[in-house]
Parts: C-alpha cells; structure tokens; sequence
C-alpha cells in the first residue's frame, strides 16, 4: 500500500476546483466562498492531507483595516510588520470598507471560524467598529483579538491599543491659547469614533482650564477625511468675523489638510490668518507647506504592540485586559503662530 504523503493537486481534484483555489482555501483568504472552502477543508481531511489541523508552517495573524490606503495605516502596518518578523509571524493583511459583512468577509462569522480553522494566532482589528455579535464569535472561538484605535468603545476586558487621545487634545488646544488664540475651532473625526470623542473632550478641557469659552458654532465635522476637513473649514471660516477662528485644531491630519484646502479658497494664509494643527503626525504632515504642527501619535509603536499583544495573548501569556494607551506628544512646525489681525502681511499657504 503507498505510503506517499497525499498532494494540494488531489485535494485540488477532489473538491473540483483549481490548486489555487485550494491553496487560498487552507490558507483562509476571504475571497474563497465559505461553500468552497468547506468543499476543499472536506476533501483535505478524507485525502488526510496534513495541511488540514495543522496550522500554517509560520504562525500567522489577520490584520484587517476599514481602509489600506491612509498614512495613518500604512504607519501602523509599519510598525506590524516589523515586530511580526522579530517575533517569527506572517501578517495578512486585508480591509473592510466597502464589503457588504456577509459570506467571506472579513470580520464576519463565516471568516472567524475559518481563520480558527486555519491555525492562525488571532486577528488585529484596526480603526473598525467591532459588534456585539463580532465580539461574542471571537469569545466563542476563543480566538485572540486586539483592537487599535477601535471606533466604538469595547467592554471590559477586551485588549485595544491607542494613544492618550484626551491629552493629546489638551496639549494642542493649550499650544494654540498660549500663542494668543482665544477663538479656537475644532474639526471633529467619525461620529461615534472613540478617539474622535476624546480629542474632542480635550479641546473643551483645555478650554475650561483656561477660562475659555465654548462656542458651539466653533465646532464642526464628523469624518476623519481631509473631504470633510474642507467642508468643515469653509463653514468655520465664513463666520462673521467676530467669531471666525483664528485657529482650528483638527481631528486628524487628514481634516487638517482639507482645513487647508479651505483657507485657500478663500484667499486666506496659514499660517498669518489662520493657524491650523492636526492629529496624528502622518508621514505628509512635515512635508506639506507650510509644514503642519501636529499631535504625534506612535502609531508605528501601536502597531508592534498589537503584534506583541496579540502574540502574548495567543500563548496564553499574562496581558492587560482593557485599553493600552502610548503617550502622544505635540510636533510643534510652521502651521501655528499668534493670530493677527485680518488682511496682515500675509505668508504662502
């Protein structure tokens, strides 16, 4: 009787797909259907290929983002990628934004179980809204998860990594009011985000502490965005003029840029009429003109905790249950001034 080791091509033949197929079935990619892949995971396990229950032969983890394409990802991916190679781990990286949550999505039941199935160590969720549903399959599985900046807020226990949103807030409004500003706009991120909510409780905080006022028409946005950021400054800086900002703290980078889109268009400078600082310290922000103050988050160290969380977690390692914070801190460039007086001399924006 032949002893030889069963091949993906006869586990390929015996499901009745490709070996590509086959291969991105074991190796649980979502853009396989669930039918297919229980198709191929059924064929593997009567040939006794010893793929199947075995787990890859690196450890890998899912890091699954809204949106792949931002800086703030890219730096997060940045700092994933390198602890995952100092730790001996694949990263598979996928998004969500714009998938209908059904079938094989990420981040839906059909795909927990079969990243489960798959060996994986767990899952990295980043700037996601995770459900109550979500929650409880992982729960179920008992597979590891950890959230970065999670766009809701989490229950107890749960692992997440994130900056000190709040004090970051208050370090950039404070930035602003020692520099003589006293009208102070903000641009809020996602409506429900978590972290756009904290940045915002920091604003109004340095504002109390400094015996400011809160003027609701000083508040705008409800999208991490530079679209919304120039939706947002236009309608700030078409105020009448003794309530138009002299400066306006952004919830992101992103919002900033569009802020600036918006001083341009309306023949306005920064950082002479308008100074503007942002949040996050993306890879654009000091490459920009002028080159823009912002709230540094150590977004590549939040990703290289993720990973090292995430691993920790997977080998039943002692973690901190809740929310981890790293200390953000104010990169202080060319955006912000004192304020002057409208139709000054005036600098390029």
């Amino acid at each position: 009787m032949s002893t030889a080791r069963p091949r993906l091509d006869e586990v390929a033949r015996l499901a009745g797909v490709s070996r590509a197929t086959a291969s991105k079935a074991l190796n649980g990619r979502h853009d396989v259907s669930s039918a297919t892949r229980e198709r191929v995971a059924s064929a593997a396990s009567e040939l006794g290929y010893q793929g199947v229950g075995a787990g890859p032969a690196v450890p890998l983890i899912g890091l699954v983002a809204d949106n792949m394409t931002t800086t703030y990802t890219l730096d997060i991916l940045r700092g994933a990628t390198t602890a995952a190679m100092a730790a001996g781990v694949g990263l598979v990286t996928q998004y969500s934004e714009g998938l209908p949550p059904a079938g094989s999505h990420p981040l839906s039941d059909a795909w927990f179980e079969q990243v489960k199935r798959s060996g994986w160590l767990g899952v990295i969720v980043v700037t996601t809204k995770l459900s109550r549903r979500q929650l409880k399959k992982v729960a179920d599985l008992e597979l590891a998860t950890v959230a970065i900046d999670p766009a809701n807020a989490l229950p107890p226990g749960v692992t997440s990594i994130g900056a000190t949103n709040w004090n970051g807030g208050v370090e950039a409004t404070e930035h602003l009011i020692g520099l003589g500003h006293r009208r102070i706009g903000f641009v809020r991120g996602t409506t429900g985000s978590v972290p756009a909510a904290e940045r915002l409780q920091g604003y109004l905080s340095a504002l109390m502490m400094h015996d400011l006022p809160h003027d609701a028409r000083l508040v705008e946005g409800d999208e991490f965005s530079a679209e919304a950021g120039l939706r947002a400054g236009l309608t700030l800086l078409s105020l009448a003029e003794d309530v138009r900002p002299t400066a306006i703290f952004a919830a992101n980078d992103a919002i900033a840029l569009g802020v600036y889109q918006a001083a341009r268009q309306l023949g306005l400078h920064v950082p002479d009429d308008l100074s503007v600082v942002g949040f996050d310290d993306s890879l654009l922000a000091p490459l920009v003109t002028p080159p823009l103050t912002t709230v540094n988050q150590p977004l590549e160290d939040m990703g290289a905790a993720a990973v090292r969380t995430l691993v920790d977690l997977s080998q039943a390692r002692p973690v901190t249950g809740g929310p981890i914070r790293l200390a953000t801190s104010l990169a202080v460039r060319a955006s912000t001034a004192p304020p002057a007086r409208w139709g000054a001399p005036r600098s390029i924006c």
